[in-house]
C-alpha cells in the first residue's frame, strides 16, 4: 500500500500542463526557482471549464482552460497538476453549473496541491466587423467574453478567491466557405477565444498571485530508504539543493461538532528538518536528516 502511495505522489506532483504533456518539462533553469520567489511552486488543480452556454461545443471550454493555464504558467509560481493524475474523475464532483470545490480540496489536500480552481465561461459573444470573398476567408471579427474564477484552499478548505471579469477583442481569424456567414462559428473560434479569455483572466492573476503568497508551500515524504528521504516535489516545484525542509506529522482533520462539517486539517507535531541533495524522476528530490528522527511517509514537508 504504501509503494502505491508513492508511485500515486511522484505521478500526482511530477507533471505540469498546458494541454499538451510533450511540453510540459520544457525551459527548466539551472536554479530551480526564480530568485523573486520566496517559496516553491505552489501546486494547483484546475479543473475541467464549465461553458453555461448549452449550444456550443464542448471544445468551446477545453479551449478557454488551455488558455488560462498559460496565462498561469507565465507567471512562474505555480505547477499545474494534470486532472487525470486527480484519484477520482473530477467530473463527478459537479453538480449542476458547478463543482463541489469543497469535497475536492479534501482529497487535493492529501496529494500537496494548495489550489483547487474552477473556472466558468458566463458570455461569449462574437460578431463579423468585415471579411473578404473567396474560399478561404480571413474575418475581422469583435468577441467580447464574462468568465468567472473561483479558487479554494485545499488545506483551509475554504473559498480564497471568487471573481468575475469581462473582456473584448478584435482579431482576424480564417474561415471556411460558408462558416464565415455564421457568427456562431466565431463563437467556437480557437484562437478568438485564446485571446479573449486570456486578456479576461490576466487581470485576476495579480489577486491569485497574492492568495497564493498566503498559503504556506507543502509537500509529503513519499518514500524513506535508510539515510535517504525522498520528497514527492524537486526541481519543477522549484526545490533547490541545500533548502532545508521542516518535517511534521501528517496532522489531524478536523470537523464542526455540531455540523459535521470539515474545516481543514490541524499543523502536525514538529518532527525535524531536511536538507535537500539532489533531485529523482520528473519532479522528486532527495533529502538528508539535517535535525531530528522518526521520518516516515506521509509525514509533511516545509519550506524552513
Amino acid at each position: 500500500m504504501k509503494r502505491i502511495f508513492f508511485l500515486l505522489c511522484l505521478v500526482a506532483t511530477g507533471c505540469t500542463s498546458t494541454g499538451d504533456k510533450k511540453t510540459a518539462m520544457r525551459d527548466v533553469p539551472i536554479e530551480a526557482r526564480d530568485s523573486r520567489l520566496e517559496e516553491p511552486r505552489k501546486r494547483v488543480l484546475v479543473a475541467p471549464f464549465i461553458d453555461l452556454s448549452r449550444e456550443r461545443g464542448e471544445k468551446v471550454a477545453e479551449s478557454a482552460r488551455k488558455a488560462f493555464i498559460r496565462s498561469l504558467n507565465t507567471t512562474k509560481s505555480f505547477v499545474i497538476i494534470e486532472n487525470s493524475d486527480f484519484p477520482k474523475d473530477i467530473k463527478s464532483f459537479r453538480i449542476n453549473d458547478q463543482y463541489d470545490l469543497e469535497q475536492v480540496s479534501k482529497i487535493a489536500s492529501g496529494m500537496g496541491i494548495a489550489l483547487t480552481m474552477e473556472g466558468r465561461i458566463l458570455e461569449i459573444h462574437a460578431r463579423r466587423l468585415g471579411d473578404q470573398v473567396g474560399v478561404m476567408r480571413k474575418i475581422k471579427a469583435q468577441m467580447d467574453a464574462k468568465v468567472q474564477i473561483r479558487v479554494m484552499g485545499s488545506k483551509q478548505n475554504r473559498e480564497l478567491l471568487n471573481e468575475i471579469r469581462e473582456a473584448t477583442i478584435e482579431a482576424t481569424t480564417t474561415k471556411f466557405g460558408s462558416y464565415a456567414y455564421s457568427d456562431k462559428y466565431l463563437e467556437e473560434d480557437p484562437e478568438l477565444i485564446d485571446q479573449v479569455i486570456q486578456k479576461a483572466f490576466r487581470s485576476v492573476l495579480p489577486n491569485l498571485i497574492a492568495v497564493a503568497k498566503k498559503i504556506s508551500w507543502e509537500g509529503k515524504i513519499a518514500m524513506v530508504s535508510g539515510d535517504r528521504i525522498y520528497i514527492n516535489a524537486g526541481r519543477v516545484s522549484g526545490l533547490q539543493v541545500g533548502d532545508i525542509l521542516r518535517v511534521n506529522d501528517e496532522g489531524n482533520e478536523v470537523f464542526d461538532p455540531e455540523s459535521g462539517t470539515f474545516i481543514g486539517r490541524a499543523p502536525g507535531r514538529m518532527k525535524g528538518t531536511l536538507e535537500v541533495v539532489s533531485y529523482f524522476g520528473k519532479d522528486g528530490a532527495i533529502g538528508v536528516i539535517h535535525s531530528g528522527q522518526g521520518f516516515k511517509e506521509t509525514d509533511q514537508v516545509e519550506f524552513y
